[in-house]
């Protein structure tokens, strides 16, 4: 069979929409021949690896010695990450099972579409996205942490379906922004993490080449604007780290810099010394939105102390916008960590309009593991007691919400470590976890 590459052309549709040319003959998840999960023990690191994963390189959230590192600490039954990895590799053996998914099942197009959280029947698009995005991280990081081909191959298919396929690509267009911002990154991490793969060459799948341009294609469509009429809000730090996580993926460093440029010059435009953020704290569920764009700037963080030798300033865990012997970043969590257990607290200290800090939901199992990832992430990086105690209290006795896929779920039912990042970093316990107790 002669293999059938797609071109990467891109076609201007309806004025802002594209796709992608060219087609594909391989098989799909529901042909007799496609790969299916095994329910057997996981592969050991001795079946067929690849080169990529003896390498020393960042890739784009993790640094593949952090996770050889991790190995070892797991292989001793070291926690927190022993814990984590258990739980992460039940997610892996899920993603293994998983047929693909794609914008197009809905029988509604090609583009993502998506209606807001008033109406959840409406929302498949962002669905699909959120488990695929999830399968395709960690089926790349299980790749790397293992280097058992199978993952690779299974991460490359979903891939090529979400993105390349003719029949099931998803239009290279900004349609819904925040949604595509928080569920698009990470099937990119998961790209970077099988980057150079020989299933990239097997017939019938789009090459890294098109995946590349569905990207630049994507991001140019995004644009930099400041998209409220408030000013800046989470939904910009969400932009940009998309910018900087796609730029890492197509190895393009000046879109790279000009990201996190306008994340210090523009990021954090709402943030006051106290360490609050002003077009936030006016919002319903303000806690929540206030730690939701803190998660957006400490994971646009990680990629910058990841490649900080790409940058022309600071990373954004070194900038500093006010005077003082700490950084806007840790400026925001310090403020905001003693209300992660105690949100009637935050509540209490409304200013003026009483209605400005209250939670409409009160601080639901779903958003209370929000906030003790976003701290997990955070105490690795800063050692901070204070992180610590953050992280720690999912404990408290808070109502639970139904989320939107299972592997949200796992966390939310389970309180405690492991931590579990619903938006793109996954089980940060397990990849983001006291990195200063490692070897590396």
């Amino acid at each position: 069979m002669q293999r059938q590459t797609r071109r990467g052309v891109l076609l201007a549709l309806s004025g802002t929409a594209a796709t992608l040319g060219g087609c594909s003959t391989g098989l799909t998840s529901g042909d007799p021949g496609a790969r299916a999960a095994s329910d057997e023990t996981e592969p050991t690191p001795t079946e067929q690896v690849s080169e990529s994963t003896t390498e020393s390189r960042p890739a784009m959230f993790v640094h593949l010695d952090t996770l050889a590192a991790i190995q070892s600490r797991v292989e001793n039954g070291d926690n927190p990450w022993t814990g984590a990895h258990e739980a992460f590799m039940d997610d892996v053996r899920d993603a293994m099972a998983a047929d693909s998914e794609s914008v197009t099942d809905n029988g509604d197009g090609h583009e993502f579409k998506t209606k807001g959280p008033k109406d959840p029947a409406e929302r498949k698009d962002y669905v699909a996205a959120i488990r695929t995005g999830d399968r395709i991280r960690d089926l790349g990081l299980a790749y790397q942490y293992t280097g058992a081909d199978q993952y690779a191959e299974k991460a490359i298919e979903l891939l090529d379906h979400w993105f390349l396929r003719s029949k099931t690509y998803m239009a290279p267009v900004k349609t819904n922004s925040i949604e595509q911002y928080i569920t698009l990154p990470k099937m990119w991490w998961g790209a970077e993490l099988v980057r150079g793969h020989k299933a990239w060459n097997d017939d019938g799948v789009g090459t890294e080449a098109d995946l590349q341009e569905w990207v630049r294609t994507f991001l140019n469509d995004v644009g930099h604007n400041i998209p409220t009429e408030m000013g800046q809000q989470n939904i910009f730090n969400w932009q940009e780290m998309t910018h900087a996580a796609g730029a890492v993926y197509l190895r393009d460093w000046d879109r790279f810099r000009k990201a996190m440029q306008r994340n210090r010059e523009t990021g954090f435009n709402q943030l006051r010394e106290d360490g609050l953020l002003k077009n936030e704290i006016i919002r319903a569920s303000s806690l929540a939105y206030s730690l939701y764009a803190a998660k957006a700037l400490l994971t646009a963080a990680e990629l910058s102390r990841l490649y900080a030798d790409k940058l022309d300033g600071p990373t954004l865990y070194e900038y500093q916008k006010f005077d003082g012997d700490r950084g806007a970043i840790e400026r925001i969590l310090d403020a905001h960590a003693p209300y992660v257990g105690d949100p009637e607290a935050w509540e209490a200290m409304g200013e003026g309009d009483p209605d400005r800090f209250v939670n409409n939901d009160g601080f639901p199992a779903r958003k209370q593991e929000s906030a003790s990832s976003l701290y997990e992430v955070a105490y690795s990086y800063y050692e901070k007691d204070a992180y610590l105690e953050a992280l720690k209290q999912s404990g408290q006795p808070v109502k639970n919400v139904p989320t939107y896929v299972s592997a949200q779920q796992a966390a939310i039912d389970n309180p405690d470590r492991p931590h579990r990042d619903e938006r793109v970093l996954g089980w940060t316990t397990f990849t983001h976890g006291e990195r200063f107790r490692l070897d590396v």
